[in-house]
């Protein structure tokens, strides 16, 4: 059995680090306080995996004078990456900043609250995954630097056999929803079912759905639920570290004995 996680909001809680330093970020920018709500929402309602791109997202949104709704419906087609934003923006005549100095400034305000993350899925339970799982990995959109912090922290790398992070994929073009982070551990690993993901995105749900219909094989995608996820679909749903296990006990009982290699 092949386990692999995201991190954010699935291994890591972050609401104190990643969503807080998305509003720091926007209201540095505009100069005026945000709301980490509304930014949570874009993100959400446009599929936005990266926070830079969200963050971007939101210095526009308030510079658009346009409200919540219809700001989504007028970016919510396209890919879900920080070029379309530019594009709007140049069609409005909205200066954005340029997209390396918002990630440098987000970067900086993140590093500020790091210290503030905890696990959301306790060592313990890590141990018993571990031993369910032939392979056990990480595809998240954090850059090296970033994940290495925190898995140094929380002492994580004991229990993971390969990562893919954001430094790993060749072009923005990559990340998820693409296919290919999935693809790419796969080829690694080797396939063998089953193939669970566990994640709390529509990205992470979509990069499921893309390697399936891609390479023709089946993967499983578990939902970790929080109160901004309710309406993803997947394939089995968990809410606590313990429901987790239970549910890869489950899988690996139902289809354990068709394991190839």
């Amino acid at each position: 059995m092949v386990v692999c996680f995201d991190v954010d909001g699935v291994l890591v809680e972050v609401r104190e680090s990643y969503h807080q330093a998305l509003s720091e970020t926007v209201s540095y920018f505009l100069q005026s306080p945000v709301k980490a709500e509304t930014l949570l929402k874009l993100k959400v309602n446009l599929n936005l995996n990266n926070d830079w791109d969200a963050t971007l997202a939101g210095i526009l949104f308030y510079r658009s004078g346009l409200s919540l709704e219809e700001f989504i419906l007028l970016t919510s087609t396209g890919a879900p990456d920080f070029r379309k934003f530019y594009q709007l923006a140049e069609r409005r005549n909205i200066k954005l900043p340029d997209y390396d100095r918002v990630v440098e400034q987000f970067e900086s305000t993140y590093r500020k609250l790091r210290f503030r993350e905890k696990l959301k899925i306790p060592p313990e339970i890590l141990r018993d995954i571990r031993q369910l799982a032939r392979v056990m990995a990480v595809i998240t959109g954090r850059i090296k630097d970033d994940l290495h912090h925190t898995f140094e922290k929380h002492s994580l790398y004991q229990y993971f056999d390969y990562i893919i992070t954001e430094d790993d994929l060749p072009s923005i073009d990559c990340r998820k929803p693409s296919a290919y982070p999935l693809r790419k551990l796969i080829e690694t690993t080797g396939y063998s079912f089953p193939v669970c993901y566990i994640g709390d995105t529509l990205a992470d749900r979509q990069m499921v759905d893309n390697y399936c219909q891609e390479e023709k094989k089946k993967a499983l995608f578990i939902l970790f639920r929080n109160e901004l996820n309710q309406q993803v679909k997947a394939d089995f749903y968990v809410d606590s570290p313990e429901a987790l296990l239970e549910t890869l006990k489950e899988v690996k009982r139902k289809f354990g004995s068709f394991d190839t290699y």
